[in-house]
């Protein structure tokens, strides 16, 4: 069953985010002439700006894969850059589009 993950970064900025975004090689709008592969199990991803500092919205096939990316990549990349864990607030997935 899918899963939809909201992940807030309290403090956190553009920067942060590009600067996580490096580590794990994958593209933004700041981030380029990077490898761009994307973990196996997320169907999608979107992030921004809000009052408090940065939100990352995810939707992933499991909770386990997301599980795996933070163990093995996310969490390590947080570290480097010294950004917060996250809140997380995840919720099975209902509907979706596309």
């Amino acid at each position: 069953m899918a899963i939809g993950l909201v992940m807030q970064f309290s403090g956190v900025g553009i920067k942060d985010y590009n600067d996580v975004m490096k580590l794990l090689e994958l593209e933004s709008p700041g981030v380029t002439g990077v490898k761009n592969d994307w973990p196996v199990g997320i169907i999608s991803h979107v992030a921004g700006a809000t009052e408090n500092g940065w939100c990352v919205v995810d939707t992933w096939e499991s909770q386990e894969k997301f599980d795996a990316f933070m163990q093995s990549h996310l969490g390590p990349a947080l570290g480097k850059t010294g950004m917060p864990e996250p809140q997380v607030t995840p919720f099975e997935v209902y509907n979706s589009y596309p």
